[in-house]
């Protein structure tokens, strides 16, 4: 009768934790992306603009960097203009722009441009025992990945390495 009463306290416990994940972090239990404002920023043109930001991103794969395609954000499929996060060249120079003011987080432009950016992954490299994808904000190493937060003349490095290196 005791080892009845262990296992029903420790069934109660694992279903309390789950309630818990459930309601206080929903997303943790699943693959959905995060549901970032600016991903739904779609502009005619620069008049109805409140903020006008720019940042850099490079990224780096194994010491070679990667080019940022011209024109991410700008006329596709789901938006004919400007998406909120965008860029006009190769250089790696985003182009935040807002009728409102509001976060430009770093993932809502990989979500705008189709690829994959967080802890684990960039673009199709995955970390593994071997490799890490680490992110510099203004040279300094950030742990906030897809969910750090843009800012006017922010550079942002994210590398994929020898976790060695």
């Amino acid at each position: 009768m005791k080892m009845e009463s262990i296992l029903l306290v420790g069934a109660g416990v694992m279903t309390a934790a789950f309630v818990a994940v459930v309601v206080f972090s929903p997303n943790t239990l699943t693959d959905e992306p995060a549901d970032w404002e600016i991903v739904d920023v779609c502009l005619a043109g620069h008049n109805d603009i409140v903020a006008h930001d720019h940042a850099t991103l490079r990224i780096f794969i194994d010491g070679s960097e990667v080019a940022i395609p011209a024109n991410v954000g700008i006329d596709d499929s789901w938006c004919d203009g400007m998406r909120g996060i965008h860029t006009h060249d190769e250089t790696g120079k985003l182009h935040i722009e807002t009728p409102t003011a509001m976060n430009a987080p770093v993932g809502a432009f990989f979500e705008i441009w189709g690829e994959t950016f967080d802890e684990n992954q960039i673009l199709n490299r995955v970390a593994d025992e071997d490799s890490e994808v680490v992110m510099y904000v203004n040279g300094e190493l950030s742990d906030k990945y897809q969910n750090q937060v843009i800012h006017d003349n922010d550079i942002i490095e994210i590398h994929y390495r020898d976790r060695s290196d």
